[in-house]
């Protein structure tokens, strides 16, 4: 019986200090707030599917988070995402496990296709009409060290707009990007000769304000959009340097307008030694 009431009293007092939280300006939650009927650490009974889960403000945000970069790293959630990463793992609606590649060992956290179809079923379009797009699953596991750090690029990115005064409202990944460039280019027309053909890279790159550099559309890793401070929509392109980029296609993407970011340390000798946990912008 002691256990309970002590249970109750850090659940009353774990919500105090996220009201406290949540007395701050919302712009600056944008996409991850996908659920806004959730206030606080209570755990109500969201529904899909003819099925009850439990969740709270701070999972939903672990949940849109995880969903919204198809993969996280456990070792780059934070404390509260952490404790939410148990909770939605109980739940069916994420997956934990252990992935090795060359680098070694990677523990990640990926929506299942509940948790994915949770989101989806309560996530509405913002106020620009524009969708949140969520992933569940681990698609190309040789690429897992450059994907885990496109969350890691966006929380740098994103502390620069939030200090310009602008909050953001989706993200973008290049697997949207380029569905959309294909589904463009593959739509029924009369013509398919190579004018027809650069004239549309050229219209696809006009359009999604893309750079179109020697008869190619340069398409970032990430796509950033956020509100300004006077409520104008504008995006940020971004683009995760690897140890496969030559000097050339840094400069290239840098070229392109494109903010790039690499794990701090990796390209350099002597200095700064090398964090994957960590990046800089270039």
């Amino acid at each position: 019986m002691s256990r309970g009431l002590d249970d109750e009293r850090s659940e009353r007092a774990n919500g105090d200090r996220e009201r406290s939280v949540d007395s701050r300006d919302h712009r600056d939650d944008g996409f991850l707030r996908p659920m806004p009927f959730l206030r606080g650490a209570k755990r109500d009974l969201v529904s899909y599917r003819d099925r009850g889960y439990r969740l709270n403000e701070s999972d939903a945000r672990t949940l849109a988070t995880i969903g919204a970069f198809r993969v996280a790293s456990v070792d780059d959630l934070d404390d509260g995402e952490g404790r939410s990463l148990r909770q939605l793992e109980s739940q069916g609606l994420v997956q934990a496990e252990s992935l090795v590649d060359r680098d070694g060992l990677e523990r990640t956290a990926s929506l299942t296709r509940d948790g994915k179809g949770l989101l989806d079923a309560h996530t509405s379009p913002d106020r620009h009409g524009h969708r949140q797009e969520y992933y569940a699953g681990v698609v190309k596991p040789r690429e897992l060290r450059h994907d885990v750090q496109l969350y890691l690029a966006f929380k740098e990115e994103a502390r620069r707009i939030k200090g310009e005064g602008g909050c953001v409202t989706r993200v973008i990944l290049d697997y949207e990007l380029k569905r959309d460039y294909q589904r463009f280019l593959n739509r029924p027309t009369d013509k398919r000769d190579n004018e027809a053909l650069d004239r549309d890279r050229r219209e696809f790159a006009k359009a999604n304000d893309l750079p179109f550099i020697r008869g190619h559309v340069a398409l970032p890793d990430l796509r950033i959009e956020y509100e300004t401070e006077d409520g104008r929509l504008e995006h940020r392109d971004v683009e995760v340097i690897t140890e496969h980029y030559s000097r050339s296609q840094i400069g290239g993407k840098s070229k392109a307008g494109f903010a790039c970011y690499r794990a701090a340390g990796s390209g350099r000798q002597g200095g700064t030694p090398f964090d994957p946990r960590h990046m800089e912008r270039l």
